[in-house]
């Protein structure tokens, strides 16, 4: 059950961050009309696989920070959090990303480069 409650509480925080960020550019940096947006992304359905992978950079930034706090502050919540081990693909001894790097490097990369390629799909079917 407390796995469960993890996964929520993780999961609503992500899709809170990426619909925050996400209005944020489209309405306030873009200055698209809310309603156009949504047409744009009913008509090219492919379109909702940026938001769902900026909602995944996010779940796992989410989820390592967390337990990068409960680590670091020893925070004891009742639940444990654990971060998600990606390992080097390029130098075949399967050493695992450091967690400072992921949280400083990995994830806001993903999500501004997934972000990027949203507003150039919006911007390029306007």
């Amino acid at each position: 059950m407390r796995t469960l409650l993890k996964i929520a509480i993780v999961a609503v925080c992500a899709a809170i961050f990426t619909a925050v960020l996400v209005v944020i550019v489209v309405a306030g940096i873009l200055g698209m009309p809310w309603s156009r947006t949504l047409q744009i992304l009913s008509s090219e359905t492919g379109l909702y696989l940026l938001p769902t992978i900026i909602f995944f950079e996010f779940y796992f930034l989410t989820n390592d920070l967390l337990a990068y706090l409960c680590e670091k502050y020893e925070l004891d919540l009742g639940l444990r959090f654990s971060e998600v081990s990606f390992k080097f693909d390029l130098d075949n001894l399967d050493t695992p990303i450091p967690l400072r790097t992921k949280l400083v490097q990995l994830y806001p990369l993903g999500i501004l480069l997934a972000l990027l390629g949203l507003v150039v799909a919006l911007t390029m079917r306007q």
